[in-house]
């Protein structure tokens, strides 16, 4: 594949824009309706067996009615062997280009954003799980929202494409933002082990770097704790980041309780404090924005309480 090269006699390659284990991505342009479009071509080298075309095709079905403004929906075609998807071009790219740069606001727009997106995933009947949620597969999106992107690929997928694949196209993979339970004896990925992978990213987003280094989770199943969220962030959400690198997937946020958070964050955590009884005059005395939307929120005697702390 070359640029200005044409593609399945319709796509005509403007530029590599990244490369993968098993797969390509070229931004290129619809030679019919001149749009430029994003494709994802996957065994660009050696093309898939009938089996392996077989088992994409079958994949791609189960997660094509899953329909989300959080997911970077994608046509699937295939061409010489080679299964390709055909997606939107988002001309801002991911947000790996925000690493080490994100805002606290704009993080919690990722985590609430990724946490809509897997929503919809999880809530698929099958189950499906992204397994890959890093930087490189959140897109930002025209408005500026986050959309996950490359997804529903299974374990099984990933084996029958490593078997295909050429030499030429080997990764170190994105072990970095694996969870835990990944590197245990039974390998099986489960929803928490996508939370775990989004936390990883907030954090590298945050701080520049991905919370155990390139080894992810299998440093933390070693007995390594979870490395503070420096920075001037706020504490709740270094709480939440904290909470999705949790060692056990049980203790991890559900992608529900996560989004319900990331809604109302602060409020949320201000509201609780007043709940067990303790003072939040300093922390709400610069905002008081805030300190209305609480006593809105809170509701009842609380709320009663709130005003007369308040006023």
């Amino acid at each position: 594949m070359e640029e200005h090269s044409i593609f399945h006699n319709r796509y005509e390659l403007v530029k590599l824009l990244g490369r993968g284990a098993y797969s390509e991505v070229w931004l290129a342009t619809d030679t019919k309706t001149k749009i430029l479009v994003a494709l994802k071509v996957y065994a660009p080298a050696t093309g898939l067996d009938d089996a392996g075309l077989e088992m994409f095709a079958r994949e791609f079905s189960l997660v094509a009615d899953v329909n989300d403004p959080n997911i970077l929906k994608p046509l699937y075609f295939e061409h010489d062997r080679k299964p390709y998807l055909v997606l939107p071009y988002c001309k801002d790219g991911s947000v790996k280009t925000k690493i080490g740069q994100l805002s606290e606001e704009e993080a919690w727009k990722v985590l609430r954003d990724v946490a809509r997106g897997l929503k919809a995933l999880h809530s698929h009947q099958p189950p499906i799980i992204h397994q890959d949620i890093k930087p490189d597969n959140i897109m930002i999106a025209g408005d500026g929202h986050y959309m996950i992107f490359d997804f529903g690929v299974s374990t099984h997928l990933h084996s029958t494409l490593r078997k295909s694949v050429s030499a030429n196209f080997t990764s170190a993979g994105t072990r970095a933002y694996m969870a835990p339970e990944r590197f245990s004896r039974h390998k099986t990925p489960v929803m928490a082990s996508d939370v775990y992978s989004l936390g990883a990213t907030v954090y590298e987003l945050l701080t520049g770097d991905a919370p155990f280094g390139e080894d992810g989770g299998l440093v933390q199943r070693s007995g390594a704790e979870i490395p503070e969220l420096e920075g001037d962030f706020s504490q709740e959400l270094k709480e939440i980041v904290e909470s999705c690198l949790a060692l056990n997937p049980w203790d991890r946020p559900s992608v529900d309780k996560l989004e319900e958070f990331c809604n109302a964050p602060r409020i949320s955590a201000l509201k609780k404090k007043v709940e067990e009884g303790e003072s939040i005059v300093e922390e709400t005395a610069l905002n008081p924005t805030s300190i209305i939307a609480i006593i809105a929120a809170a509701g009842g005697a609380i709320g009663v309480v709130l005003g007369l702390l308040l006023t």
